[in-house]
């Protein structure tokens, strides 16, 4: 806005504005709210469309109890101001107030549209789904909003959250968690018929210290699933070969799996990064040397159990030693399987793996010196034709600081510490979840 011109001695009226708006900050900035709130009706004595205005002095008059006013002030403000998704969903603060509810709803979709990761607004949204009994439609919105939490880091430092957000975020949770206990119930009922209650105690802890139904698995301090612990497991990130007895026949296929190997190698086709990270996502930052860098490549044969037919197709000894192992097969999940490569002077930094049910092997393909692994407390190095089988849900690192390229087969299987019935139950429970996800997200 313009200067105007005006008598001598006397402020233009966007001078005044800019004056009343400073100084109202300083007031909220100090919990002065009565005082904030005069300025900023001054502002709008000036200025009757100040968006920052409108949004304050209404939601001051909703909290005094008079929606009606609330919702004009917000309707005016969101006229002028469509674009403005916090007036939008302030306005459905106040519609909702009001009792009307279907205005609401519509508002703080239109503010969730307006704003992607507007968190705020998909919460009070589904706590207004959930008060009218629609069930069904507050998951999604309850799903919405941590997912956008989640990309935005919202809950990540919980003492800078807004006491009434905190309040929606708790509600959303236990709604959540009761849906998701309820899932868990059914997909584990077959389960249980085959095998009793009593055989899937352990998978029961796991799942309800997932949801919060239990205090967390205690577990050393270099081990940190990202997803579910499950519990009852010994303190251990190493395992040795000579446990598995199918191991050996794995390795007598090393030269085979190497000449396959060799032939996507020189096609140099078929492969990718291994950190595909959107760069707004919180742990981006932490991954930036490798994020969409070649310097770690990957040829998969499965990514979250998402199988990579054309890689497949040209290494097909390669998956048929795979198919010979137990690997750990759960939906959408695993198994994760490929030739990692790793460029001359990379470093994959310390890292923790989703949930401890199962153990990474690595069949060493191609191992130059100088390249080493490090699992919880100790460090190995490869040696090419023997594996090596970890818990990598303890923090690890790899590098190669040689000026070769290093690559080794990366699989996962169950852990054989869990029986039939528990990876059974774990398998299902883990599936269900993703169901749900898909359903309500």
């Amino acid at each position: 806005m313009a200067a105007e011109s005006t008598p001598a001695g006397q402020t233009a009226p966007d001078e005044r504005v800019r004056a009343f708006v400073k100084r109202a900050g300083q007031h909220v900035q100090r919990g002065e709210f009565a005082a904030a709130r005069n300025l900023y009706q001054q502002v709008l004595d000036v200025d009757p469309v100040h968006a920052e205005a409108l949004n304050f002095v209404a939601v001051q008059t909703l909290q005094v109890g008079d929606a009606r006013l609330a919702v004009a002030l917000l309707e005016r403000g969101t006229a002028a101001h469509p674009q403005d998704a916090n007036l939008v969903k302030n306005l459905g603060l106040a519609l909702r107030a009001a009792g009307r509810h279907e205005e609401a709803l519509q508002a703080f979709t239109t503010a969730a549209a307006l704003k992607p990761d507007f968190t705020v607004a998909m919460l009070n949204s589904g706590a207004l789904l959930e008060e009218l009994g629609r069930h069904e439609e507050a998951l999604h919105a309850y799903l919405g909003a941590f997912h956008a939490a989640e990309r935005t880091g919202l809950f990540l430092n919980l003492s800078s959250i807004p006491p009434g957000v905190r309040v929606l975020a708790d509600k959303a949770i236990v709604t959540m968690r009761q849906a998701r206990h309820e899932a868990f119930q059914s997909a584990l009922k077959p389960v249980e018929q085959r095998h009793g209650r009593a055989a899937l105690h352990r998978v029961w802890h796991c799942l309800e210290s997932y949801l919060g139904l239990r205090p967390p698995v205690a577990l050393p301090a270099l081990q940190r699933p990202t997803f579910m612990t499950f519990p009852g497991l010994p303190d251990r990130a190493w395992y040795e070969r000579e446990e598995f007895p199918w191991m050996a026949e794995m390795e007598s296929h090393t030269e085979a799996i190497r000449e396959e190997l060799a032939a996507v190698l020189a096609s140099d086709e078929g492969f990718r990064p291994f950190v595909e990270m959107p760069t707004e996502h919180p742990g981006a930052a932490y991954w930036k040397a490798l994020n969409h860098s070649p310097t770690w490549n990957a040829f998969f044969f499965y990514r979250d159990g998402q199988p990579f037919t054309e890689n497949q197709a040209r290494c097909p000894r390669t998956i048929a030693a795979l198919d010979a192992a137990p690997l750990n097969r759960v939906a959408e999940h695993s198994p994760e399987s490929l030739y990692s490569v790793l460029k001359p002077g990379a470093h994959i930094p310390p890292h923790t793996g989703v949930i401890n049910v199962r153990l990474v092997v690595h069949l060493p393909l191609i191992v130059p010196p100088d390249c080493g692994i490090r699992v919880g407390n100790e460090t190995r190095g490869w040696t090419e034709g023997r594996c090596i089988v970890f818990d990598d849900t303890y923090e690890h690192e790899a590098w190669n600081q040689s000026d070769r390229t290093r690559v080794v087969l990366i699989f996962d299987i169950w852990n054989p510490l869990l029986t039939v019935a528990e990876r059974e139950g774990i398998q299902s429970a883990v599936e269900a979840l993703g169901q749900f996800n898909r359903r309500y997200g």
